[in-house]
Protein backbone atom coordinates (compact mmCIF):
# COMPACT_ATOMS: atom_id res chain seq x y z
CA UNK A 1 0.00 0.00 0.00
CA UNK A 2 1.34 3.79 -0.31
CA UNK A 3 1.61 5.46 2.83
CA UNK A 4 -0.39 8.50 3.24
CA UNK A 5 1.37 11.48 4.15
CA UNK A 6 0.05 12.31 7.38
CA UNK A 7 1.61 8.62 7.84
CA UNK A 8 5.29 9.55 6.59
CA UNK A 9 4.88 12.41 9.18
CA UNK A 10 3.60 10.04 12.53
CA UNK A 11 6.78 7.91 11.11
CA UNK A 12 9.17 10.47 11.59
CA UNK A 13 7.95 11.53 14.66
CA UNK A 14 7.33 8.38 16.39
CA UNK A 15 11.06 7.35 15.70
CA UNK A 16 12.67 10.28 16.64
CA UNK A 17 11.00 10.05 20.25
CA UNK A 18 12.13 6.33 19.78
CA UNK A 19 15.88 7.28 19.00
CA UNK A 20 16.32 10.53 21.05
CA UNK A 21 16.81 12.44 17.61
CA UNK A 22 15.16 14.24 15.65
CA UNK A 23 14.12 12.60 12.50
CA UNK A 24 12.41 15.08 9.95
CA UNK A 25 10.61 14.88 6.06
CA UNK A 26 11.88 16.30 3.29
CA UNK A 27 8.76 16.56 0.51
CA UNK A 28 8.66 17.41 -2.81
CA UNK A 29 5.64 19.07 -4.27
CA UNK A 30 5.61 17.33 -7.83
CA UNK A 31 4.04 18.61 -10.79
CA UNK A 32 2.81 21.37 -9.06
CA UNK A 33 1.93 23.36 -12.31
CA UNK A 34 -0.07 20.53 -13.84
CA UNK A 35 -1.62 19.04 -10.88
CA UNK A 36 -2.98 22.93 -10.48
CA UNK A 37 -4.35 22.82 -13.89
CA UNK A 38 -6.74 19.46 -13.44
CA UNK A 39 -7.86 21.17 -9.81
CA UNK A 40 -5.75 19.19 -6.98
CA UNK A 41 -2.99 21.84 -6.28
CA UNK A 42 -0.83 20.61 -3.59
CA UNK A 43 0.04 23.39 -1.02
CA UNK A 44 -2.56 24.16 1.10
CA UNK A 45 -3.25 20.20 1.64
CA UNK A 46 0.56 20.16 2.50
CA UNK A 47 0.84 22.98 4.79
CA UNK A 48 -2.52 21.82 6.14
CA UNK A 49 -0.99 18.20 7.33
CA UNK A 50 2.18 19.78 8.48
CA UNK A 51 -0.19 22.79 10.79
CA UNK A 52 -2.02 19.56 12.19
CA UNK A 53 1.27 17.37 12.80
CA UNK A 54 2.35 21.03 15.01
CA UNK A 55 5.45 21.00 12.05
CA UNK A 56 4.24 24.22 10.38
CA UNK A 57 6.93 26.58 11.91
CA UNK A 58 10.32 27.97 11.35
CA UNK A 59 11.91 25.17 13.48
CA UNK A 60 10.36 22.23 12.26
CA UNK A 61 12.74 19.51 10.58
CA UNK A 62 11.05 19.83 7.86
CA UNK A 63 11.98 20.64 3.78
CA UNK A 64 10.16 21.51 1.21
CA UNK A 65 11.49 20.91 -2.28
CA UNK A 66 10.37 22.23 -6.06
CA UNK A 67 11.72 21.67 -9.74
CA UNK A 68 8.87 25.02 -10.21
CA UNK A 69 9.80 28.15 -8.70
CA UNK A 70 6.23 29.73 -8.66
CA UNK A 71 4.93 27.22 -6.53
CA UNK A 72 7.68 27.75 -3.79
CA UNK A 73 7.03 31.34 -3.70
CA UNK A 74 2.99 30.75 -3.19
CA UNK A 75 4.46 28.17 -0.50
CA UNK A 76 6.47 31.05 1.04
CA UNK A 77 3.40 33.73 1.11
CA UNK A 78 1.31 30.68 3.66
CA UNK A 79 4.34 29.29 5.70
CA UNK A 80 8.14 29.95 6.94
CA UNK A 81 8.93 25.77 7.42
CA UNK A 82 12.53 25.62 4.93
CA UNK A 83 11.61 25.68 1.28
CA UNK A 84 14.55 24.50 -1.25
CA UNK A 85 14.64 25.22 -5.44
CA UNK A 86 15.86 22.15 -7.02
CA UNK A 87 17.55 22.90 -9.93
CA UNK A 88 18.79 19.93 -12.60
CA UNK A 89 20.40 19.46 -15.75
CA UNK A 90 19.67 17.00 -18.67
CA UNK A 91 23.07 15.50 -18.96
CA UNK A 92 27.16 16.31 -19.11
CA UNK A 93 28.78 17.06 -22.67
CA UNK A 94 32.13 15.05 -23.00
CA UNK A 95 33.81 18.36 -22.43
CA UNK A 96 32.22 18.92 -18.82
CA UNK A 97 29.76 21.55 -19.60
CA UNK A 98 26.04 20.90 -18.56
CA UNK A 99 23.29 20.32 -21.15
CA UNK A 100 19.75 21.59 -21.45
CA UNK A 101 17.33 19.89 -23.24
CA UNK A 102 13.68 19.37 -22.05
CA UNK A 103 11.72 18.52 -19.96
CA UNK A 104 15.13 19.21 -17.73
CA UNK A 105 15.84 22.39 -19.60
CA UNK A 106 13.84 24.93 -16.96
CA UNK A 107 11.28 25.05 -14.38
CA UNK A 108 8.03 23.50 -15.94
CA UNK A 109 6.44 26.92 -14.80
CA UNK A 110 9.01 28.57 -17.01
CA UNK A 111 8.12 26.84 -19.45
CA UNK A 112 4.23 27.15 -19.59
CA UNK A 113 4.88 30.84 -19.44
CA UNK A 114 7.48 31.40 -22.33
CA UNK A 115 10.44 32.12 -19.85
CA UNK A 116 13.36 31.47 -22.24
CA UNK A 117 16.04 31.13 -19.02
CA UNK A 118 17.40 27.61 -18.27
CA UNK A 119 18.00 26.17 -15.05
CA UNK A 120 21.45 27.20 -14.46
CA UNK A 121 20.34 31.06 -15.01
CA UNK A 122 18.86 30.24 -11.31
CA UNK A 123 23.01 29.91 -10.59
CA UNK A 124 24.07 33.21 -11.62
CA UNK A 125 24.77 36.07 -9.11
CA UNK A 126 21.41 37.66 -9.44
CA UNK A 127 19.74 34.16 -10.07
CA UNK A 128 20.58 33.15 -6.30
CA UNK A 129 19.40 36.73 -5.40
CA UNK A 130 15.97 36.42 -6.77
CA UNK A 131 15.97 32.75 -4.95
CA UNK A 132 16.81 34.04 -1.71
CA UNK A 133 13.82 36.29 -1.88
CA UNK A 134 11.46 33.21 -1.47
CA UNK A 135 13.86 29.59 -0.39
CA UNK A 136 16.25 28.85 2.38
CA UNK A 137 18.25 26.80 0.00
CA UNK A 138 18.91 24.81 -3.45
CA UNK A 139 19.04 21.26 -4.07
CA UNK A 140 20.84 20.63 -7.52
CA UNK A 141 22.64 18.13 -8.91
CA UNK A 142 26.24 17.84 -8.14
CA UNK A 143 27.61 18.11 -11.41
CA UNK A 144 26.81 21.65 -11.12
CA UNK A 145 29.92 22.17 -8.33
CA UNK A 146 32.07 19.22 -9.68
CA UNK A 147 31.47 18.19 -13.37
CA UNK A 148 33.03 15.55 -15.19
CA UNK A 149 34.81 14.89 -18.54
CA UNK A 150 35.12 11.58 -20.81
CA UNK A 151 32.31 9.72 -22.61
CA UNK A 152 29.24 11.50 -23.63
CA UNK A 153 27.02 11.29 -20.29
CA UNK A 154 22.89 12.00 -21.48
CA UNK A 155 20.05 9.30 -20.56
CA UNK A 156 19.93 6.00 -18.42
CA UNK A 157 21.40 4.10 -20.95
CA UNK A 158 24.80 5.58 -21.62
CA UNK A 159 25.21 6.94 -17.64
CA UNK A 160 28.49 5.56 -17.00
CA UNK A 161 30.20 8.19 -14.81
CA UNK A 162 33.48 5.08 -14.07
CA UNK A 163 34.62 6.74 -18.24
CA UNK A 164 35.48 10.24 -16.72
CA UNK A 165 37.27 11.99 -14.72
CA UNK A 166 36.66 14.74 -12.40
CA UNK A 167 36.98 18.80 -13.22
CA UNK A 168 37.80 21.58 -10.92
CA UNK A 169 34.93 22.77 -8.52
CA UNK A 170 32.95 25.41 -9.49
CA UNK A 171 32.76 28.56 -6.84
CA UNK A 172 28.72 27.83 -6.56
CA UNK A 173 28.75 26.51 -2.67
CA UNK A 174 30.49 29.57 -1.73
CA UNK A 175 28.37 31.64 -4.22
CA UNK A 176 25.32 30.16 -2.34
CA UNK A 177 26.19 31.00 1.10
CA UNK A 178 26.92 34.45 0.31
CA UNK A 179 23.44 34.34 -0.57
CA UNK A 180 22.79 33.12 2.47
CA UNK A 181 21.25 29.86 0.78
CA UNK A 182 21.89 26.03 1.95
CA UNK A 183 23.09 23.83 -0.71
CA UNK A 184 21.91 20.07 -0.61
CA UNK A 185 23.26 18.24 -3.64
CA UNK A 186 22.30 15.47 -5.21
CA UNK A 187 22.31 11.86 -5.72
CA UNK A 188 24.96 9.75 -4.36
CA UNK A 189 24.90 6.25 -4.69
CA UNK A 190 27.60 3.42 -4.37
CA UNK A 191 27.57 1.75 -7.45
CA UNK A 192 30.71 1.25 -9.58
CA UNK A 193 29.21 3.09 -12.42
CA UNK A 194 27.56 6.28 -10.65
CA UNK A 195 31.30 7.01 -9.69
CA UNK A 196 33.79 9.23 -11.65
CA UNK A 197 37.27 7.46 -11.99
CA UNK A 198 38.98 9.58 -9.91
CA UNK A 199 37.27 8.01 -6.59
CA UNK A 200 39.01 4.93 -7.81
CA UNK A 201 35.31 2.79 -6.86
CA UNK A 202 35.57 4.54 -3.07
CA UNK A 203 32.08 5.80 -2.59
CA UNK A 204 33.45 7.63 0.77
CA UNK A 205 35.84 9.67 -1.97
CA UNK A 206 33.42 11.53 -3.56
CA UNK A 207 31.22 12.12 -0.16
CA UNK A 208 34.78 13.70 1.24
CA UNK A 209 35.20 15.82 -1.36
CA UNK A 210 31.74 17.61 -1.65
CA UNK A 211 31.83 17.99 2.32
CA UNK A 212 35.32 19.35 2.34
CA UNK A 213 33.91 21.55 -0.21
CA UNK A 214 31.38 22.67 2.49
CA UNK A 215 27.90 21.48 0.66
CA UNK A 216 25.41 21.48 3.95
CA UNK A 217 23.64 18.15 3.06
CA UNK A 218 23.30 15.44 0.26
CA UNK A 219 20.27 13.50 -1.14
CA UNK A 220 21.55 9.78 -0.63
CA UNK A 221 20.50 6.13 -2.07
CA UNK A 222 22.77 4.53 0.44
CA UNK A 223 22.85 6.96 3.68
CA UNK A 224 24.85 4.69 6.05
CA UNK A 225 27.94 5.26 3.39
CA UNK A 226 27.01 9.51 3.45
CA UNK A 227 26.60 8.86 7.83
CA UNK A 228 30.03 6.99 7.68
CA UNK A 229 31.66 9.51 5.52
CA UNK A 230 30.30 12.54 7.66
CA UNK A 231 32.29 10.69 10.91
CA UNK A 232 35.47 10.66 8.61
CA UNK A 233 35.03 14.31 7.42
CA UNK A 234 34.24 15.23 11.58
CA UNK A 235 37.26 13.70 12.40
CA UNK A 236 39.71 15.08 9.87
CA UNK A 237 38.06 18.44 11.78
CA UNK A 238 38.28 17.63 15.12
CA UNK A 239 40.42 14.52 15.95
CA UNK A 240 38.72 14.44 19.62
CA UNK A 241 35.25 13.41 18.09
CA UNK A 242 36.40 9.92 18.34
CA UNK A 243 36.35 10.07 22.26
CA UNK A 244 32.52 10.47 21.92
CA UNK A 245 32.72 7.62 19.12
CA UNK A 246 34.66 5.20 21.65
CA UNK A 247 32.74 6.30 24.93
CA UNK A 248 35.77 7.83 26.43
CA UNK A 249 34.52 11.09 26.96
CA UNK A 250 32.30 12.61 29.82
CA UNK A 251 30.81 16.47 30.74
CA UNK A 252 34.49 17.01 31.96
CA UNK A 253 36.54 15.54 29.62
CA UNK A 254 38.43 12.72 28.48
CA UNK A 255 38.08 9.11 30.97
CA UNK A 256 39.69 6.17 30.94
CA UNK A 257 38.49 3.58 29.26
CA UNK A 258 36.38 1.18 31.58
CA UNK A 259 38.97 -2.56 31.69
Amino acid sequence: KIPAFETVIDLAQRKSRDKKRTIGIYPETKHPTYHQAIGLPLEDRLIEALSRARWNDRDAPVFIQSFETANLRYLRGITQVKLVQLIAASGVAPDGSLEFSPPLDRPYDWAVSGDARFFRDLLTPRGLAEISTYADGIGLWKRYIVSTAGTNLTGMAAYNEANRNLLSPSPLIDDAHQAGLLVHAWTYRNEQHRLAADYQGNPLNEYLQFYQLGVDGVFSDFPDTAVAARVMRRLQLDPSYADRLTGTETKWGRRKPSK
